[in-house]
């Protein structure tokens, strides 16, 4: 099972989605929790590595379960992530892990390469409001 810290960053009812260096799919900023972190310092930690962004945690959105890809991407995996809208503090610039970056609505997540948590995920905020 993976754990996972995930920021929730919202631009005109899209959210912010990743892809990273050598992956095809696009997923949510943020990682998994080391040792001695908290969910937050890890989210903190992460997306300062990510995005060279410091952020402000607005609010918690709760945990979803699901499937995602491994690494070399032959299976899936069981995730878990606890979500959290961002504010994010400073101009984004991509770390070089990072390839792209692309903020996503509902309506169309079928032009994006997403996992199955994520697409899980994007019908969440939509169901809230929170994203077209």
């Amino acid at each position: 099972m993976i754990r996972k810290s995930a920021a929730i960053v919202i631009k005109n009812k899209s959210v912010l989605y990743l892809r990273k260096r050598g992956l095809l799919f696009y997923i949510l900023p943020g990682g998994k929790i080391e040792k001695g972190e908290t969910k937050k310092q890890a989210l903190e930690r992460e997306i300062q590595e990510e995005l060279c962004s410091r952020i402000k945690i607005i609010r918690g959105l709760g945990r979803i379960k699901g499937k995602t890809f491994n690494k070399s991407i032959d299976e899936l995996e069981n995730i878990e992530m606890d979500l959290y809208e961002v504010k994010l503090l400073d101009k984004v610039k991509l770390s070089r892990e990072i390839f792209d970056k692309a903020y996503i609505q509902y309506k169309n997540i079928h032009k994006f390469l997403l996992t199955p948590v994520g697409i899980r995920t994007i019908e969440l905020l939509h169901k809230k409001k929170l994203i077209k």
